[in-house]
């Protein structure tokens, strides 16, 4: 373990916690979470899966090109998007939801929340999983809700909110400062009563970072893995991709994309959160050939 991780650890104090860790689904091989935006407004599939018919069928698209886990959300969190009420987003994606676990009673569901009330409604529907973005941190009471569960918790590194994250992208070092943040975020979640078992974290790609930290954090992916906690990464047709290939269009990044899931198998994460399932399944599929 790198000796910056290490002082980390001992920082927080909970280092022997954190030996051979894993999830309570756990596999060697990298898996893809499939996304299903039921969204106005997010920033490359806004408005499409709005109608819980529509939703249903991309979750049965995503799962036939081979998406291990769905992820589905009700709020965008794209930088500068509108933020909604829990009840708002319950709204959106319970219909959708409920239909889709009926239909798929064994496939892993997500729900990408920070609100403590929708990831209540959701595990009472059967869901799987719940991936704050925030990691707890815009609504703590989300650690007690998990708490009194069984189900993985993604906490994802991010720094304010969808409204103020640009302006907050000062790192003295963008990697130990990201992974010291999802520690203190980790040891909240454990003193709650969260069990490690229970943890994934994201280096949240995107969130309070420009084009060149997503660069640096991505670089250094091994970082992330060597704490021992299984790692998610979600890098889908996201602005840094675009900023490099001078591409505005996200619907176009998906070259992009699969380099970065090429770096993702090479470097051994565990989950990778795409929207275009089909054509990353095969990326991953020729890229775990070639590093494993």
């Amino acid at each position: 373990m790198l000796l910056w991780t290490r002082r980390i650890l001992q920082e927080l104090q909970i280092i022997n916690q954190y030996n051979s860790v894993l999830p309570l689904s756990f596999s060697d091989k990298i898996q893809i979470m499939g996304v299903i935006n039921i969204t106005p407004d997010s920033f490359s599939d806004g408005g499409l899966f709005l109608n819980p018919e529509d939703a249903f069928i991309k979750a049965l698209d995503c799962i036939n090109s081979g998406a291990d886990i769905l992820d589905i959300g009700g709020q965008s969190t794209r930088p500068g998007s509108h933020i909604i009420s829990p009840d708002e987003e319950i709204k959106r994606i319970m219909p959708a939801l409920k239909s889709i676990r009926k239909e798929f009673p064994d496939k892993i569901i997500s729900v990408d929340t920070f609100y403590s009330k929708v990831a209540k409604e959701a595990l009472d529907a059967g869901v799987n999983w719940i991936n704050d973005i925030s990691g707890g941190r815009l609504d703590p009471k989300i650690l007690e809700i998990l708490a009194d569960s069984n189900n993985p918790f993604v906490i994802t590194h991010s720094r304010g909110n969808s409204q103020t994250m640009n302006n907050l992208s000062h790192y003295q070092n963008v990697i130990d400062d990201v992974l010291s943040e999802i520690m203190i975020q980790v040891d909240k979640a454990i003193k709650a009563g969260i069990s490690s078992k229970q943890i994934i974290i994201d280096p949240g790609i995107g969130f309070a970072k420009n084009t060149k930290q997503n660069l640096e954090i991505l670089c250094n992916l091994e970082s992330f893995v060597s704490i021992g906690f299984p790692v998610l990464v979600g890098p889908s047709r996201k602005r840094f991709i675009g900023d490099i290939l001078n591409e505005p269009d996200p619907l176009k990044r998906l070259f992009g994309t699969a380099a970065v899931a090429c770096k993702c198998v090479q470097s051994k994460i565990n989950y990778i959160r795409l929207h275009d399932v089909y054509e990353m399944k095969q990326v991953i599929k020729m890229s775990t050939m070639l590093w494993t």
